[in-house]
C-alpha cells in the first residue's frame, strides 16, 4: 500500500512538472505586441511601435510615419510640408533645411561663392517607447578646402519640429559638437556655443571632447528646433559642426586629417536624439476618471507627468516596475523574468521569478540579503568543529541505541 501511494505521488508530481514546463514555454514563446492589431510594426529595418504608425488608424495624432518603398530596404520619414509665403518659407511639419556654399575659381581668379538651399524630410532611425526617445538622421555642417581650386562649405543645418509638436531635441542625449585642427566655433540658434582647436599635437586625447580638436556644448531644454552654424579660419583642411547623439561619436585624431570624417559620414548623416511626449494632456489624478484619449491604456502601466513650456501639458507612459514592453497598447507590458538577467537583477542565492518581481533567498544553512551580497554561513567554522566533535563523542557512546532505533524504524516500514 505504501509503495502504491508513493508511485501515485511521483506520477502526479511529474505530471504537474510537465504542465508547468509547457506553460513556461508557451509564455516565453508569446512575443509582446509592439503596435495595434493589423498595423505594420516595421518599415524596412526600422521598428515602428505604437504610438507611431504608417497607416490610418495605426498612430496617435502627430506620430504619423511615411514608409518610403522607393528605397531598398524601405526607409521611414516624418511627413514633410513647407511652402513659401512671400520671401519666407513656412514650415508646418518636421523637416531639415541645409545651406551649401560652393567656391570655384573663375578665369579671372575670383573665388565666387554659389549658395544653394535644400529641404528634406526628417528620417526616423529608431524608437524606444520605454525611454520616450527616438533617433533621427541629420546632415552636419562642414568646411573643406583641400586644394586651391575648389572647396565646399555647408554652413547651416536646421533641424525643425513644429512648436507644440510632441518632439523635442533631447537635452540629455543630444549635444552641439565641433571638430577641427584649426580654430572652429560651433554655434546653435539658442544655447551655448563651443570652440575647438589643436594647440599641440600631443595634447588631444582620443575619446574625449574637451576642446583639443573636439568640443561640445549642451542643448537648452524643450527645444523644438535648432540651427547649427560654424565659423572657422581659411585653411587647407576640414572642420565640422553638428548636433549629434553624444553616445554615437567618440573623438579620434584620425578625423582631423583631411576629409576622413566627411567621406565616412556625409552620405549617411549623423544620429540626433529626440524626446517625445504626449502633449495637450495630463495624467489623471488618483480616483479621477480616465480622460478620453488617455494613452496609457495597457495593464501594468504608469503615467509620468512632464512640465512643458508655454503653459502646455504632457506626459509619458511607462511600464510598471517589474514589467517591460510597450505601455501604449493592451498587453504591451509583460513580466520581466529577472532570474534570466542576473547582470541587471543580481541574485547570490536561489532565484524565483514572480509576477512583477522576483525573490532571491539564501540557501539553507546560510543567511544574508542575497540580492545585494553573498550569503554567509549561519555557523562559523569553530562552531561546526565543536558540533562535529560533540556528535562523534555522542556516536561512540550511544551507537547501540542509535542502531537499534534505526532497525525499529525499518521494521515499522
Amino acid at each position: 500500500m505504501t509503495i502504491q501511494y508513493s508511485s501515485y505521488v511521483v506520477t502526479v508530481t511529474l505530471l504537474l512538472l510537465v504542465v508547468a514546463a509547457a506553460s513556461s514555454r508557451q509564455k516565453l514563446s508569446m512575443a509582446a505586441p509592439t503596435t495595434l492589431p493589423g498595423c505594420p510594426d516595421k518599415c524596412g529595418n526600422v521598428s515602428i511601435p505604437y504610438p507611431f504608425g504608417t497607416q490610418d488608424g495605426c498612430f496617435l495624432p502627430g506620430f504619423q510615419i511615411i514608409c518610403n518603398h522607393t528605397f531598398h530596404p524601405p526607409r521611414a520619414f516624418f511627413p514633410a510640408e513647407y511652402f513659401r509665403s512671400g520671401p519666407d518659407m513656412v514650415y508646418s511639419k518636421p523637416l531639415i533645411r541645409t545651406e551649401h556654399v560652393y567656391y570655384n575659381n573663375t578665369q579671372n581668379g575670383d573665388d565666387m561663392p554659389r549658395g544653394i538651399s535644400s529641404f528634406s524630410p526628417v528620417e526616423l532611425m529608431g524608437v524606444s517607447v520605454a525611454e520616450g526617445k527616438l533617433q533621427v538622421r541629420a546632415p552636419f555642417c562642414y568646411k573643406c578646402k583641400l586644394n586651391e581650386t575648389h572647396h565646399s562649405y555647408r554652413n547651416t543645418v536646421l533641424i525643425y519640429f513644429p512648436d507644440r509638436s510632441p518632439f523635442f531635441l533631447s537635452e540629455q542625449s543630444t549635444v552641439l559638437m565641433g571638430i577641427g585642427k584649426y580654430p572652429i566655433t560651433a554655434e546653435q540658434r539658442s544655447g551655448p556655443s563651443c570652440q575647438a582647436y589643436v594647440q599641440s599635437l600631443d595634447q588631444f586625447v582620443n575619446g574625449t571632447c574637451s576642446g583639443q580638436g573636439c568640443c561640445q556644448a549642451t542643448m537648452l531644454p524643450q527645444t523644438h528646433y535648432d540651427t547649427v552654424t560654424m565659423e572657422s579660419h581659411d585653411h587647407n583642411d576640414c572642420t565640422y559642426a553638428m548636433l549629434v547623439d553624444k553616445s554615437w561619436y567618440s573623438f579620434t585624431s584620425l578625423d582631423l586629417d583631411g576629409d576622413v570624417f566627411l567621406r565616412r559620414n556625409n552620405a549617411s548623416g549623423v544620429p540626433v536624439a529626440v524626446d517625445f511626449v504626449i502633449t495637450n494632456h495630463s495624467c489623471p489624478r488618483h480616483g479621477q476618471q480616465v480622460p478620453e484619449g488617455y494613452a496609457c491604456t495597457g495593464d501594468n502601466t504608469i503615467c509620468v507627468q512632464l512640465p512643458l513650456d508655454d503653459d502646455n501639458e504632457g506626459y509619458l507612459c511607462r511600464c510598471s516596475q517589474g514589467y517591460q514592453g510597450n505601455p501604449y497598447i493592451q498587453n504591451g507590458c509583460q513580466d520581466i523574468n529577472e532570474c534570466e538577467k542576473p547582470d541587471l537583477y543580481p541574485c547570490h542565492g536561489t532565484c524565483n521569478n514572480r509576477e512583477g518581481e522576483y525573490e532571491c533567498a539564501c540557501p539553507a544553512g546560510t543567511k544574508g540579503n542575497a540580492k545585494e551580497e553573498q550569503c554567509t554561513e549561519m555557523f562559523p567554522l569553530p562552531a561546526k568543529e565543536a558540533v562535529g566533535k560533540l556528535y562523534m563523542h555522542h556516536s561512540m557512546i550511544h551507537t547501540p541505541f542509535i542502531s537499534s532505533a534505526i532497525k525499529h524504524i525499518i521494521c515499522m516500514l
